[in-house]
């Protein structure tokens, strides 16, 4: 199986050892004392570092990582449990085995502030941690104001179910109680976003999930704010083979804008027309960076870091790299296999400015599965790299509509295979639980 991964398998990141062969001697750079880095997030891009960095054997460094949590709940298949393939506690991942690393410290807290002049971090709790080189990898935030009716506090009724345990499970539960003949309207969110596929993911897995649960009569309503979005032929194609008549895609273009919601009601009224008394209304707002990112300064117009093609180093700041779905590295996504591959990059830009290794050119990867029904997975995938200063895309392809069944199952598996391999290297193990599960 994992030799099926192939060439696609290792540009996805998830050689993480490559750059810490045995035997290999690099310079290092002499100090008085060993060098800080600090490392913001624990998710993929910064748990894949985290682990890189902590198992280099000749590098005599000091590795902070700071997350509040006490493990990785995986998001990135979540719609896997909407739509039954998988259970909750198997994308639940404990920390304990990454905090046992050596020359790795955990630190339980929540970054609030990056000091790039006084180079520290500070924790709500007041600690300001130093550091001689800082990684950002604190996932997205959200903007409640985005759509019109909608808040924080409306989260609660309409649930957004993009980051965090609560708002997840809270979403299945939503889901779980929808009767037959219910409506579910998903509202997805505006470029940039985490995982541009997902919405329409979570679409299909909730038709799934109803379907099989004897809920055939639900209808999806998808009120988008893009007139296309990613793999769109591919979905549209799988929607009309798989939930003939439950869901429904409409762009701006024919439901003319949303005016409002009510959470109150589980109303979403558009310029079109209104849809009353909702079984489920699922708000996917716009996204930032996380809120460190935005309260550092490390931000641009479009609420993502802008970053250096050449190895994810802040352009706003000196000593700072961020990575995964806070970075503005476009066209890269923000995906899960796009963060890890940046995790490479960034270690290699590590071991140049700390250790005096030679800089090394960068390249990235990105490959995205989407489950259409139970194993029929399409995918896109992506080779990128600095040119001229500019990132681009190099290579890419993306599934045909017509293409054998067979095909359709291994990218399935493959999926399977890349996750497991990739918790492995990171947390110690390749499917959740591991200690208590939240």
């Amino acid at each position: 199986m994992a030799a099926a991964l192939g060439r696609r398998a290792v540009l996805g990141g998830l050689a993480l050892g490559a750059l810490a062969k045995p035997g290999l001697a690099l310079p290092t750079v002499a100090r008085a004392a060993r060098p800080k880095v600090a490392i913001v997030g624990a998710g993929f891009g910064g748990g894949a570092l985290a682990a890189e960095v902590a198992a280099w054997a000749d590098a005599p460094l000091d590795i902070v990582l700071i997350e509040p949590e006490p493990g990785y709940f995986a998001l990135c298949r979540s719609n896997l449990v909407l739509g039954g393939m998988k259970t909750r506690p198997s994308i639940w991942f404990s920390y304990e085995a990454l905090a046992r690393r050596a020359g790795l410290r955990l630190v339980r807290g929540r970054a609030e502030r990056v000091d790039p002049a006084r180079r520290t971090i500070r924790l709500e709790d007041g600690t300001a941690l130093p550091f001689d080189a800082a990684v950002l990898a604190p996932g997205i935030g959200l903007d409640y104001a985005s759509v019109p009716g909608w808040s924080l506090a409306a989260s609660e009724r309409m649930p957004h179910g993009w980051i965090g345990r609560a708002q997840f499970d809270l979403l299945n539960r939503q889901l779980a109680a929808v009767p037959d003949g219910g409506t579910i309207v998903i509202l997805p969110p505006p470029d940039p976003s985490r995982c541009p596929p997902a919405p329409y993911e979570r679409a299909s897995m909730m038709a799934h999930r109803l379907r099989t649960t004897g809920r055939g009569g639900c209808r999806i309503i998808i009120l988008d704010c893009k007139e296309r979005f990613a793999k769109m032929a591919l979905f549209l194609d799988g929607w009309e083979r798989y939930y003939p008549g439950m869901i429904e895609w409409l762009p701006p273009s024919i439901h003319e804008g949303i005016e409002e919601v009510d959470p109150a009601t589980l109303t979403v009224r558009t310029g079109f027309g209104v849809y009353r008394d909702c079984a489920l209304v699922n708000v996917i707002p716009a996204q930032t960076a996380g809120a460190v990112a935005l309260e550092s300064g490390l931000t641009d117009r479009t609420g993502f870091c802008p970053v250096r093609p050449d190895d994810m180093s802040s352009t706003l700041a000196r000593a700072i790299y961020v990575l995964g779905d806070a970075a503005q590295a476009s066209p890269i996504p923000k995906a899960a296999s796009a963060a890890v591959s940046q995790s490479v990059a960034v270690a290699a830009a590590l071991r140049a400015q700390l250790l005096g290794a030679a800089p090394a050119a960068a390249s990235y990867s990105s490959q995205c599965w989407s489950l259409l029904s139970p194993g029929d997975s399409v995918t896109t995938t992506g080779d990128y790299a600095a040119v001229n200063g500019t990132m681009k895309e190099v290579k890419g392809s993306v599934s045909a509509l017509s293409e054998p069944a067979a095909l359709r199952q291994r990218n399935a598996r493959e999926s399977d295979v890349w996750f497991q391999d990739a918790m492995t290297r990171i947390v110690g193990a390749p499917e959740g639980p591991q200690g208590s599960t939240p």
